[in-house]
């Protein structure tokens, strides 16, 4: 842990300092832009700057410049890759057409970057997986609090146990997104002033995935982990798609359907929020107790 509190201080104050500067920036000086208009699908009334996500990376990015880890060119280019199509979707649309095969890329550039080669079948698995971690993070970023919730417990999580596992780095990594995803909080806490946008959104979904497989290729957690630490995303998602395509319906348009928009809809967003965070919580621990006994 010495290594971790050495090495990693600055950049995770670095990470905290940038993030807040420019969400505070973006909120005082650049209001009015990207705005996210209410519609009959939202859950806010008022317009509301959904460039949240721009200054979480834009945090995380200079604290990577002065961190004791160095990414390899595929992975940064894949996250570049899906940043940039995610920030122009946040200021006017981009098609579906040619958001996925960005998509794609990006996940296949991460999976190119994993340190230990991969037999063949697991690329398709993985790449799949991979996508649809970005899309459905991007799914479940449609309430105040949920998406920064679980990524600053997710990854928290995820840091511990590596820094349990030996593995100080990649508990710094997972560090300077939970400091960003605590910034986020700050300013998307109900009711938001600020979203992530998907640049935000779909760069967490693909770190959530980057992170999940380097932790399990370097040994600091079983593949089982990641995937139980961010279950109510996964299931939600997953199981609200797959009613949907059963009843006939536009799959892949925006909707209200997820669990989680129903609940605020009956008993408010708070409200919701708090059931959703005490399962982020649960799934967490589970994973814990999965690795504490060897399980994973």
């Amino acid at each position: 842990m010495t290594g971790l509190v050495g090495e990693w201080s600055l950049p995770i104050l670095l990470a905290a300092a940038v993030s807040y500067g420019t969400m505070a920036m973006l909120l005082s000086r650049m209001g009015a832009f990207a705005l996210d208009l209410p519609n009959h699908r939202s859950m806010h009334d008022t317009p509301v700057p959904r460039t949240g996500g721009w200054a979480l990376v834009a945090g995380c990015t200079v604290a990577l410049i002065f961190s004791p880890v160095a990414p390899p060119a595929s992975l940064l280019l894949g996250f570049a890759l899906l940043l940039g199509v995610s920030a122009i979707d946040d200021l006017r649309h981009v098609p579906a057409r040619i958001r996925f095969p960005v998509h794609m890329l990006a996940v296949a550039l991460v999976l190119g970057a994993l340190p230990q080669p991969l037999a063949w079948w697991w690329y398709p698995l993985l790449l799949l997986g991979g996508v649809w971690m970005i899309n459905l993070y991007n799914f479940m970023d449609g309430m105040d609090g949920l998406a920064g919730s679980m990524s600053a417990v997710g990854f928290a999580t995820l840091g511990l146990i590596g820094a349990w596992r030996g593995d100080e780095n990649l508990a710094g990594l997972c560090a300077l997104l939970v400091v960003g995803a605590l910034v986020f909080l700050r300013y998307n806490w109900p009711s938001a002033n600020l979203f992530l946008g998907d640049a935000g959104s779909t760069s967490l979904g693909l770190a959530a995935v980057a992170i999940g497989l380097h932790g399990w290729q370097r040994g600091a957690f079983g593949l089982l982990v990641p995937i139980v630490v961010f279950a109510p995303f996964w299931l939600d998602a997953s199981l609200t798609l797959s009613r949907r395509m059963l009843g006939g319906k536009r799959w892949w348009e925006a909707h209200r359907e997820h669990f989680y928009q129903r609940s605020a809809m009956r008993i408010g967003v708070k409200k919701t929020l708090y059931w959703e965070l005490s399962a982020i919580l649960a799934t967490s621990l589970l994973a814990w107790v999965m690795v504490i006994s060897g399980l994973a």
